[in-house]
């Protein structure tokens, strides 16, 4: 079952082509790497899909059972302060959707659950500012997976984290995929990591380079370019 189908997308700003006829699809439980370097439309392409920028040409079809996306940015203004602890932050998720202040035991399960699996307890109380950066992103991640629990978009949520924080991120990335069958789209540029994590690629310059598995990308000269100008 397709969760989304784009169908010849295109994206122009002042007469620039941002994206030239992206087509493509997503089927439930599948882990997609968009990749590509600086400048090929990733993040366009992400925004149009969320339905942040409406100047586009071209269908985007979300499956019937998609309801609400879960939508981790690359720029979470981390350097802001504000007076909330992980758990307000994660349960925030919930009550985007549902404006009442007590959650139904439905709800309440959820919440208990994502926190067991991304291993949240420890964190709980903490205030949000103070936790590492990886801390926040995988904070970030239950709560975007409480909105919603089919469909995760994820805009570069591994960057400027060091390698341990990494391994931990991608794992909770892994549980939630395989647990929930939760679809995921993630946006990166470690190209040598996303390859080994994800089960395939869409690789753009403005338009469509690579459309695949991930074993047929690393037997590809696009992912050995893209390789070679990354060192």
């Amino acid at each position: 079952m397709n969760i989304l189908e784009v169908r010849n997308l295109s994206v122009s700003f002042d007469s620039k082509a941002i994206l030239k006829d992206i087509s493509f699809s997503l089927e439930s439980g599948q882990f997609l790497a968009i990749v590509g370097p600086n400048g090929a439309g990733k993040s366009t392409l992400v925004k149009t899909i969320l339905k942040d920028n409406r100047h586009y040409s071209g269908t985007i079809i979300r499956g019937s059972t998609v309801k609400h996306i879960g939508y981790v940015a690359q720029q979470n203004n981390d350097q802001n302060y504000f007076p909330a602890t992980a758990l307000e932050v994660v349960k925030s998720g919930l009550t985007s959707l549902n404006p009442f202040p007590f959650l139904n035991r439905k709800d309440k399960n959820r919440l208990d659950a994502v926190i067991e699996d991304l291993e949240l307890a420890p964190l709980l109380n903490k205030s949000y500012f103070n936790l590492s950066g990886g801390q926040k992103r995988a904070v970030l991640i239950a709560r975007a997976f409480l909105c919603g629990e089919q469909f995760l978009i994820l805009d570069e949520p591994t960057a400027g984290l060091d390698l341990s924080s990494t391994e931990r991120l991608y794992e909770c990335i892994h549980n939630l995929n395989a647990k929930y069958k939760t679809t995921i789209c993630m946006i990166s540029h470690d190209l040598k990591k996303i390859v080994d994590e994800a089960d395939s690629i869409l690789c753009l310059e403005h338009e469509v380079k690579f459309s695949g598995s991930s074993d047929d990308f690393k037997k590809s000269s696009i992912f050995h370019g893209l390789l070679e100008h990354s060192v």
